[in-house]
């Protein structure tokens, strides 16, 4: 459950002992309108999934605040932009509607850090949200560098008052995806939701955009 306090001190926790570090406290502000991204998965993975991944897409976007602007980056592959950021609700269902699968493997870490340099860090007077979308099936585990990488933009993430969702279908196996997610989530006082299957996807979101309007509303209300 996100935490309504107007400052947010963040303990974090330490999730696969070879991966993530703790995050130390952080006393952070959050303040301003979201900047959203969402960071959804277009690899090989989930192209059986694309109805309930549109699904909840229409469900999330519905229910966010009115003024958030949304940014929709896919990792199949590599980084690709659906749409720079815009709170225009027909642009946003418009992508939702059209979202395909690009193929090739899921390079969700590699995206979400320049994802979050190209299209959050740079909006200083937005309040930073990510909401990762993603299918994990267990695969390589991402070299020294790339945790050393993950690390240091969780500590810059969490001074910049971020919280983040996280909706991943899993499969037999789970990997970095997992690892990610709920590292992110628990750190930043968000929801981790793994699920079986993707016939909820569009409930959850749509009560993981609520939980965000909820906390925007009672933060404008202090």
């Amino acid at each position: 459950m996100i935490r309504r306090l107007g400052r947010i001190v963040f303990l974090g926790c330490l999730v696969g002992a070879a991966l993530l570090v703790t995050a130390p406290a952080v006393q952070a502000v959050r303040e301003g309108p979201m900047r959203i991204l969402l960071l959804v998965d277009s690899s090989s993975a989930m192209q059986n999934f694309l109805t309930q991944f549109r699904a909840g897409l229409h469900a999330f976007v519905d229910a966010i605040p009115e003024d958030a602007e949304v940014v929709i980056v896919s990792t199949g592959g590599q980084l690709r932009l659906r749409t720079p950021a815009t709170a225009d609700r027909e642009k946003l269902h418009g992508v939702a509607s059209g979202f395909a699968h690009d193929g090739g493997a899921n390079s969700m870490l590699e995206t979400m850090l320049e994802a979050d340099r190209r299209f959050l860090k740079v909006a200083t007077d937005r309040w930073p949200v990510i909401v990762i979308l993603s299918t994990d099936n267990a695969t390589n585990s991402p070299s020294e560098s790339r945790i050393d990488a993950y690390n240091k933009f969780m500590n810059d993430f969490l001074q910049r008052g971020g919280i983040a969702e996280a909706f991943v279908i899993k499969g037999n196996q789970t990997g970095v995806v997992t690892d990610i997610s709920m590292n992110l989530t628990s750190n930043t006082g968000g929801k981790y939701e793994p699920l079986a299957a993707p016939n909820a996807l569009a409930d959850r979101m749509k009560a993981a955009g609520e939980r965000l309007t909820a906390e925007y509303k009672a933060m404008h209300q202090r």
